[in-house]
């Protein structure tokens, strides 16, 4: 499917938001889900690059097309950031599960590590539209170069707290630090939902952080995904089952949401 470029902008020195008109595809994206994008015509790079669905563009009330957060790192992005208005897009999407709310809960925290802040808004716009108000988003990047603004980072109504490992943005320090005292204030408890993107240590700390205090979190995972629909078998990980067996289980067809809780982590025993 293809798709044309509305806007593809730079909003810090590493980090660029690309929207996408694609109005048979659009109406179908929910929060959790991506896209995957090609990246050229050409043979280099061969595979397409798994985008979160950032925000879905409405126009007059309908959904037409998706925008998608993302750092330029290798020749991938690269060539998306070389990308201009008009120019068509081949994607597949969208692909992927969606949110699983907990029946009755009132209060979300949305923590982000780096490029896992890309699925924060839409996240949090679907919680919004399920009727919670009270949502706070915990936001960690390594300095004020890779930190995307507030204001494209989450709605309106959102509670931010943001820190960076070198404090030139926000206060210094790491997530969990954040979390934490959430957790000490009543801010964070059972029940609530806690929506997770980042690298895999973040969700080792968040889960190790989380765990004492029965409190369970849906992450996001970030595993390679060549084609997004498990074919190429390129993304498996492993989880946990109800039985404490663990099953490989494929970042794409599988999730890419999964209880934070059943992961089995780089690092973790078997």
């Amino acid at each position: 499917m293809d798709g044309e470029i509305l806007e593809n902008r730079q909003i810090t020195p590493v980090t660029w938001i690309m929207k996408v008109h694609a109005p048979d595809a659009a109406p179908h994206m929910k929060a959790g889900q991506f896209v995957n994008l090609e990246t050229s015509k050409d043979l280099v790079p061969l595979l397409r690059r798994p985008m979160s669905i950032h925000r879905v563009v409405e126009h007059q009330g309908i959904a037409s097309g998706f925008c998608v957060l993302y750092d330029v790192i290798g020749p991938g992005t690269r060539n998306l950031a070389n990308m201009r208005k008009g120019q068509k897009i081949g994607f597949i999407g969208p692909l992927g599960n969606t949110l699983h709310v907990p029946p009755g809960a009132r209060r979300s925290v949305l923590i982000a590590g780096g490029v896992g802040i890309g699925p924060i808004k839409i996240v949090a716009e679907t919680l919004q539209a399920m009727g919670l108000r009270d949502i706070t988003l915990v936001y960690g990047a390594r300095d004020s170069d890779h930190s995307v603004p507030v204001k494209e980072a989450a709605p309106d109504g959102c509670r931010v707290l943001v820190c960076t490992d070198d404090g030139s943005v926000g206060r210094k320090g790491f997530v969990t630090e954040i979390v934490a005292e959430l957790i000490e204030g009543g801010r964070l408890t059972p029940g609530d939902y806690v929506f997770t993107c980042g690298p895999v240590a973040m969700f080792k700390a968040v889960r190790d952080l989380l765990a004492p205090h029965g409190i369970e979190a849906e992450a996001a995972t970030e595993e390679y995904m060549g084609c997004g629909f498990g074919v190429c078998f390129g993304c498996p990980l492993k989880q946990r089952q109800e039985d404490g067996s663990i099953a490989y289980k494929l970042c794409c067809v599988d999730g890419s949401l999964f209880p934070l809780e059943t992961l089995v982590l780089e690092g973790d025993p078997e």
